[in-house]
């Protein structure tokens, strides 16, 4: 009966038996999986070191953005990954999401795989696709929720991952050395209730003026209750005439075609640009 070696080199001991047809076959199958299972563990004890490492260097992280559904602040997936990205990385961490379908229609599972090259662990939460507010009215189309959903999911994933405390305390951030960006308060909700940002997903305090555009099968409301919501969120005159410039094809297209829309947009408008204009 052969003896097997004492030896890391495991791959010397499989050429060996591959040249030895009296070698044992059944100890060399136990030697390699003591030897995986021990490089396993190496590599699960190196991926909790680096990630208490990386913690320990993560503090609170402030709120930038205001849900008026609900009356509570809470941080951005923008702002929340852009503090604690440079972070992880330097402790050789990365981070990748993807979506599962579900049995119901109106969810969609957001997972999250939190790799260091050795170690990989899997992550995921169920949001809910939701396109109302609270009072039942439309908020979104199921296009901006779901993107919605996928960009509230991948937040709290990060969050799950990283054990990460979300607030206003500053004293925790000055004792670790931490400066976050200055963040102002957001304003108190107005008639619209909030306003999401259709490339991010999530509710914002205002969105910078671009070009909407009307899809086949979609309505003229499609494209007003959108325009409404930006253009009543503007900061300053210049935004406000942004907005008209930039969307003024499609606005003289909707008051040829729907002249009672449109003094209804023009009405819904009309307090902001007062406003702005004092």
């Amino acid at each position: 009966m052969n003896t097997l070696p004492a030896t890391n080199d495991y791959r010397s001991v499989i050429e060996r038996a591959a040249s030895d047809p009296n070698f044992d076959v059944d100890k060399l199958e136990r030697l390699v999986a003591m030897q995986e299972a021990r490089e396993q563990r190496n590599a699960d004890q190196l991926f909790n070191e680096a990630l208490a490492n990386a913690e320990a260097e993560m503090a609170t992280i402030s709120t930038n953005a205001n849900n008026p559904q609900t009356k509570s602040r809470y941080a951005t997936f923008a702002r929340l990954d852009g503090e604690i990205r440079p972070i992880y990385t330097k402790h050789g961490f990365g981070i990748q999401f993807n979506t599962e379908p579900m049995g119901e229609p109106n969810m969609i599972r957001v997972v999250g795989m939190l790799s260091n090259g050795m170690v990989q662990r899997r992550f995921q939460v169920d949001m809910p696709i939701v396109t109302q507010g609270l009072r039942g009215q439309d908020m979104m189309t199921r296009t901006h929720a779901t993107i919605s959903a996928i960009s509230y999911g991948k937040r709290q994933l990060e969050i799950l991952m990283f054990n990460l405390a979300i607030g206003d305390d500053d004293d925790g951030n000055r004792a670790g050395g931490y400066r976050p960006a200055p963040s102002h308060a957001a304003p108190a909700a107005r008639s619209m209730d909030e306003l999401t940002d259709p490339h991010a997903g999530e509710v914002v305090d205002f969105v910078s003026p671009f070009k909407l555009e009307m899809q086949e099968g979609q309505t003229w409301a499609d494209f007003i209750e959108p325009l409404q919501r930006y253009i009543n969120h503007c900061r300053n005159i210049g935004e406000w005439d942004q907005w008209r410039l930039l969307n003024q094809e499609l606005l003289l297209k909707l008051k040829e075609t729907k002249p009672q829309l449109f003094r209804l947009f023009e009405k819904n408008t009309e307090a902001k640009y007062e406003e702005l204009t004092k």
